[in-house]
C-alpha cells in the first residue's frame, strides 16, 4: 500500500524534497559550517580531578595549571639578558590593567620569573590564563599577541603556542578544512563504483542527488537542534556523518537499482518494478535504519559527554537518509525509469544459460552452504586471530601529539618535549591540605625529593622553591599556610597511555611517600590533564560496559521482529561482535605495533563497535530476508546458494562503497580520524568479503530457520 502511494505521488515527492533541502539551507543554521568546538565535552562528568583543580584555585586564589602555553626556544641557552628581558615583559603584562584583564602569565620552568630556576636553559615555557569571558577569536588574538611580543623581547628563534585549548581549536580547523577533500574523494569513489557496477550515467547522478538532499537536510537539522537545545555536536562527528550518509545512501541505492533492474528483466513495467522493489525493501531498509539509529542512540547511555553527543548526530543522519532513500529514490526511478540505466543493457546471465548462482560467486556461496562446518571453523579462526590484538589495546586522548607535525601546536609540544619532557604541556598538580602544613618545610622538601625519584617523573616544582619571610609568593603554599601544592612534569605524553600508567603508579606509591615524609595525615588531591585523561579512559570503559548490552538488545529485538527466527538473530549478532573485535584487533596491530602509536584515541573502539554492529545488521537484514524468501520456493541449501549469490554481489558493491567512504576520512591528517577510518574500513571489508560471503551462508546452513 505504502509503496503504491510513493509511486503515485512521485511527481510531488521529488520537488518536495528538493524544495525542502533548499529551504533548510537558507532558513536553518549549519552544523558542519560551525567553527566552535566544545573542549568541555572531553571532560568527565563528576570529575574528581576537576574538583581538586577548582579547590586549588579557591584555596590559593590563582591556578597553577594551564591549557594554553607559549614555548620560546633558542638553539643555545638563553642569556642572562634575554632571561631578564622575558621576566620584565611578563611583569609588565601583569602590571598593565588592560592586559591583566585579558590574561595572566606564569613562567614555571627555565626562566628567572615568578619562580626562580637554578638554570636558564634553552626553552622558556610560559603558562597563560586567559579570561574565559573573551570570545574564541579574542582569546586567540590575545595569546598570539603575547607570543609575538615575547619573541621580540627575548629574541627567541622560535615561539609556539601549544596546549590543550589551542590543540582543540587546531583540530577543529584541520577537520573543517579537510572535510571538503573527504567529501570530494567520497563523491569520486561513489560515482566511479556506481558507474562501473551499473554501467550507466543516471544511477551515479541519482546517487549524488540523493546524498546532496540528505546531506543538506541533516546538516541544517543538526544545526537547528544544536542551537535550539544547546546540544554540542563534537567536530569529530562531522566527517563520520558525511561518510555515513554517502555510504548508507549509496548502499540503499544499490539495493533499489539492482532489484529494479532485475524486475525489469523479468518483464515488469517500470512502475510495476518500482512498486515491487519498494514493497520488498521498505521493511528491510526501515528495520536496518532503525538498527543503526537505535544502536548509535545507545551512546546516550555512555555517561561520557563526548560520546553522548556523538550518537544523536549519527542517528539523525541515518533517519534522514532512510527517509530520503525510501521516498526520493523510488520516486525518481518511477519518473525516469529505464533512462537512469542508460546505456546499459539487461545482463544476459540473468536470462541465459548462465545464472549468477552458477558463476564464481555462486560456487563460493554454494560451497559454504554445503560444507558449513569447515567454512565456519575457517572463518572463525581468522576472525579470532585478528581479534587477538585486543589484548594489547591501550586508550588515551593524545589531543596534541595526534596533530600533524606541521602545526604550530604540535611543534611547540615537540620543542617542550625534547628539552623539558612531554609532561610540561600538561603538568600534574598534587595538593596537600592540613592546618599548618606550610610550616613543615623539612617534610615538604622530603616529599618533593621522593616525588622526583619516581619513575616517569621528569621534574618537580615544590614549596621549597618559594621564599619564606614577609612576602612569599603564595603560589605553592597558601597564604594561611593550610595548603601546599607541587607541580609534576611527567616524562610521557600527559594525555597518552604511558602518562596515565605513570600517574596510576604514582598514586599507588603516594600513601607510602606521605608517611615516610611525615605528611601522612594530610588530605591529598591530584589533578591535571593526565588525571582527566585517566578518568576519561575509565569512563569510556564503563560506557562500553553500559552501551554494548543496550546496542545488542536493540539489534536482537529488531532482528527477531523482522526475521521471526529464534536462533538466527543470536548467531548473526554474535558474528557481528566477532567482526568488531577482529577490526579493532587489526587496528591495534597496525597503529600500536607497526606505526608505534602509544594508544588509540579513547572514542575509537566504542564508536567503531557501535557503527560496525549497526552496519553489519544492515547487511544481515538484506541477506537473510533474501534467503528466507527464496527458501519458500526451494530447499534451504539451494536457496542459500541462489539468494546468497544474488544478494552477495549487491552487498559486495555496497560494502566496498561504504568501506571506501569511511577510508576517505583518513584524508584528515589527525591520528584519531585515521584510526577510526582504518577500523571502520577494515571491519566493513571483513564483513563484506568474509562474513556475508562465507560465514553467514555457512551458519544459516548449519542452524536453519529456527
Amino acid at each position: 500500500m505504502l509503496a503504491r502511494l510513493i509511486v503515485a505521488l512521485r511527481f510531488l515527492i521529488v520537488p518536495a524534497w528538493i524544495a525542502g533541502a533548499i529551504w533548510v539551507s537558507f532558513s536553518l543554521p549549519s552544523i558542519f559550517g560551525a567553527e566552535a568546538n566544545d573542549l568541555g565535552s572531553l571532560l568527565p562528568k563528576n570529575s574528581k580531578a576537576i574538583e581538586v583543580e577548582e579547590k586549588g584555585i579557591e584555596v590559593f586564589g590563582l591556578p597553577v595549571l594551564s591549557r594554553t602555553m607559549v614555548v620560546a626556544h633558542q638553539p643555545g641557552d638563553f642569556t642572562v639578558e634575554e632571561a631578564k628581558a622575558a621576566a620584565r615583559f611578563i611583569a609588565e603584562v601583569d602590571e598593565v590593567p588592560e592586559r591583566r584583564a585579558e590574561l595572566r602569565a606564569v613562567p614555571l620552568l627555565d626562566a628567572p620569573g615568578l619562580l626562580e630556576s637554578k638554570r636558564l636553559g634553552s626553552t622558556l615555557v610560559v603558562y597563560l590564563y586567559v579570561d574565559p569571558a573573551l570570545t574564541e577569536n579574542e582569546q586567540t588574538e590575545a595569546v598570539n599577541g603575547f607570543a609575538s611580543e615575547l619573541q621580540q623581547a627575548t629574541s627567541a628563534e622560535t615561539v609556539h603556542v601549544t596546549g590543550a585549548v589551542p590543540a582543540s581549536r587546531a583540530e577543529t580547523n584541520i577537520a573543517n578544512h579537510n572535510l571538503l577533500w573527504v567529501t570530494a574523494a567520497t563523491i569520486a569513489l561513489v560515482v566511479l563504483i556506481l558507474a562501473l557496477y551499473f554501467r550507466s550515467v543516471g544511477i551515479p547522478l541519482l546517487g549524488l542527488g540523493t546524498v546532496a538532499i540528505a546531506y543538506q537536510v541533516t546538516d541544517h537539522v543538526l544545526g537547528w537542534a544544536s542551537e535550539r537545545y544547546a546540544i554540542s555536536i563534537p567536530r569529530e562527528v562531522d566527517p563520520v556523518i558525511v561518510a555515513l550518509l554517502f555510504g548508507v545512501l549509496t548502499d540503499y541505492l544499490v539495493f533499489f537499482a539492482s532489484d529494479y533492474r532485475r524486475h525489469l528483466q523479468e518483464g515488469l513495467t517500470s512502475c510495476q518494478a518500482v512498486t515491487e522493489v519498494t514493497t520488498e525493501l521498505l521493511p528491510v531498509i526501515s528495520t536496518a535504519a532503525l538498527m543503526i539509529a537505535g544502536a548509535t542512540l545507545t551512546l546516550l547511555l555512555s555517561g561520557v559527554r563526548f560520546l553522548s553527543a556523538f550518537g544523536p548526530g549519527m542517528a539523525v543522519a541515518v533517519v534522514v537518509g532512510a527517509a530520503v532513500a525510501l521516498t526520493f529514490i523510488p520516486a525518481m526511478l518511477a519518473i525516469f525509469g529505464r533512462i537512469l540505466l542508460w546505456p546499459s543493457r539487461p545482463d544476459p546471465e540473468t536470462r541465459g544459460a548462465h545464472p549468477k548462482e552458477q558463476g564464481p560467486r555462486g560456487r563460493v556461496v554454494g560451497f559454504a552452504a554445503h560444507h558449513p562446518a569447515i567454512v565456519s571453523i575457517f572463518c572463525l579462526v581468522l576472525l579470532l586471530a585478528a581479534a587477538s590484538g585486543l589484548r594489547k589495546l591501550e586508550l588515551g586522548n593524545p589531543i596534541i601529539s595526534g596533530l600533524p607535525r606541521s602545526t604550530d601546536v604540535r611543534q611547540g609540544y615537540e620543542v617542550a618535549s625534547d628539552t623539558l619532557g612531554p609532561g610540561v604541556v600538561g603538568p600534574t598538580m598534587l595538593m596537600l591540605q592540613e592546618p599548618g602544613i606550610g610550616e613543615k618545610q623539612q617534610q615538604l622538601a622530603a616529599l618533593q625529593l621522593a616525588l622526583g625519584e619516581q619513575n616517569g617523573v621528569a621534574e618537580v616544582i615544590g614549596p621549597v622553591l618559594e621564599p619564606q619571610g614577609e612576602h612569599p609568593y603564595g603560589i605553592l603554599v597558601s597564604d594561611d599556610g593550610s595548603a601546599a601544592r607541587y607541580v609534576l612534569v611527567l616524562s610521557a605524553d600527559p594525555d597518552g597511555a604511558e602518562g596515565t600508567r605513570t600517574l596510576a603508579e604514582l598514586e599507588g606509591e603516594m600513601p607510602t611517600m606521605l608517611e615516610e615524609s611525615g605528611l601522612g595525615s594530610a588530605e591529598v588531591g591530584m589533578t591535571g590533564d593526565t588525571s582527566i585523561a585517566a578518568e576519561l579512559n575509565g569512563d569510556t570503559w564503563s560506557a562500553f560496559e553500559r552501551v554494548t548490552p543496550a546496542a545488542l538488545f536493540v539489534l536482537l529485538f529488531l532482528l527477531w521482529a523482522l526475521l521471526r527466527s529464534r536462533i538466527a538473530p543470536l548467531y548473526l549478532v554474535g558474528v557481528s561482535v566477532l567482526t568488531v573485535a577482529a577490526a579493532l584487533g587489526l587496528t591495534v596491530y597496525v597503529f600500536q605495533d607497526l606505526l608505534g602509536y602509544g594508544e588509540l584515541a579513547f572514542f575509537v573502539p566504542i564508536a567503531t563497535a557501535i557503527l560496525l554492529l549497526a552496519l553489519g545488521a544492515d547487511y544481515n537484514v538484506f541477506l537473510i530476508s533474501r534467503i528466507w524468501s527464496e527458501a519458500e520456493r526451494q530447499d534451504l541449501r539451494p536457496a542459500i546458494r541462489t539468494a546468497g549469490s544474488r544478494a552477495a554481489r549487491a552487498i559486495t558493491v555496497a560494502g566496498m562503497i561504504l568501506a571506501l567512504s569511511f577510508a576517505a576520512v583518513a584524508l584528515i591528517p589527525i591520528d584519531a580520524f585515521r584510526e577510526l577510518a582504518f577500523a571502520l574500513s577494515v571491519g566493513l571489508l571483513l564483513d563484506t568479503l568474509l562474513v556475508r560471503t562465507l560465514l553467514i551462508p555457512a551458519m544459516v546452513s548449519l542452524f536453519g530457520r529456527d
